[in-house]
């Protein structure tokens, strides 16, 4: 059960165990537009006997309290511990706000709590399990939990952002720390593509002895890479051998499509057939991500038909929230005609 209401942020608890680490990174950036634009998408809180505590949005609320705001639109949510684990996940998922190793040990704790509950099931199962919950296919949490095996200075590349999670999959192949960072380092040095560093990895596995350097100028040329115990030895190889293959569910030339929410109507899963796409929204709506020009137009035309038609206002007459939910959807609007108007502008495709 979910109701709307509005709240003094500075009256709301922040989670101490909030599955983003760093709510202050460019606060002031987000305070200067909520102070502009106000608060464009409602926090998650629920109702504690002390008041109010943010099940998400803890960034959202500090920025909040920072622009001066007196009020702020609060979705009110029953939740235990373990849900607002995957409510947070499920938030952060779809607004990409949380780096890719935020989302590993997110994916973690939830597998423990799972675990817990489930003391009989296998580890695929954990991750198919997950997975349901926050609309990833097994394969993509299996692969984000991965992260959390790398080295030190790779898991600090990948939580600043330097190194996708897409790339830094690849580097589970080379077994040494040193040179699993140094291919890293070199890899974002080089702004090398996922395909290229998965080259590299796999002859750092198929030549021990070969230095890191030396993998990566291998993986950016192409798919081969000198006779392993001649490169070992230094000396010229007579001819090129094949790199070992790539593990199947290690796709070096995917996009990673499901790795955000609703990109898709479903996703492969490994251990099955395409599984159906999630998460939605609380009316049964699926949340998706607007990837082109058109999908952009048939949204903004279908918002248009629902108020003309008398559908909103059908629908605004069973709903108690509606006040709330409408002026914070007018907020909405007015940002995107402001910002859609600029947009133009700067194309040099206005009227």
């Amino acid at each position: 059960m979910m109701s709307l209401v509005l709240i003094d942020p500075r009256k709301i608890q922040p989670d101490p165990d909030n599955v983003r680490r760093d709510v202050t990174d460019d606060l002031d950036g987000l305070a200067a537009s909520i102070r502009e634009h106000g608060m464009l998408q409602p926090l998650g809180v629920a109702q504690e006997r002390s008041g109010f505590r943010v099940v998400y949005g803890n960034r959202r609320r500090a920025a909040a309290i920072k622009a001066g705001i007196d009020e702020v639109p609060c979705v009110v949510v029953e939740s235990s511990d373990d849900d607002r684990l995957v409510r947070q996940m499920l938030e952060n998922l779809q607004r990409r706000e949380l780096n890719d190793m935020d989302k590993s040990e997110g994916f973690a704790r939830m597998r423990r709590n799972i675990a817990r509950a489930n003391p009989d099931f296998l580890d695929k199962d954990l991750d198919a399990e997950i997975g349901r919950s926050v609309g990833l296919s097994a394969a993509t949490v299996k692969r984000y939990l991965g992260l959390r095996e790398l080295a030190p200075g790779v898991r600090d590349l990948i939580s600043e952002g330097s190194l996708t999670v897409t790339q830094a999959q690849h580097l589970s192949a080379v077994n040494d720390p040193v040179n699993q960072t140094e291919l890293a380092e070199l890899a974002v040095e080089k702004g090398l593509s996922a395909a290229a560093l998965s080259r590299a990895c796999r002859a750092t596995a198929a030549a021990p002895g070969i230095s890191p350097a030396d993998a990566i100028e291998q993986g950016e040329r192409a798919d081969v890479v000198p006779v392993a115990t001649a490169r070992a030895k230094g000396a010229a190889a007579d001819s090129p051998a094949k790199l070992p293959r790539a593990p199947k569910a290690k796709d070096e030339d995917a996009d990673d499509a499901d790795l955000w929410i609703g990109s898709h109507d479903s996703v492969p899963d490994d251990d099955g057939p395409r599984a159906p796409m999630g998460p939605r929204t609380a009316d049964g709506h699926r949340v998706f991500k607007i990837k082109s020009v058109s999908a952009f137009a048939d949204e903004v035309d279908r918002l248009a038909r629902c108020l003309q038609e008398g559908d909103l206002a059908r629908a605004a007459d069973e709903d108690a929230d509606a006040p709330i939910q409408l002026r914070l959807v007018a907020r909405q609007m007015e940002y995107v005609q402001r910002g859609l108007t600029k947009f133009l502008k700067t194309r040099g495709w206005a009227d």
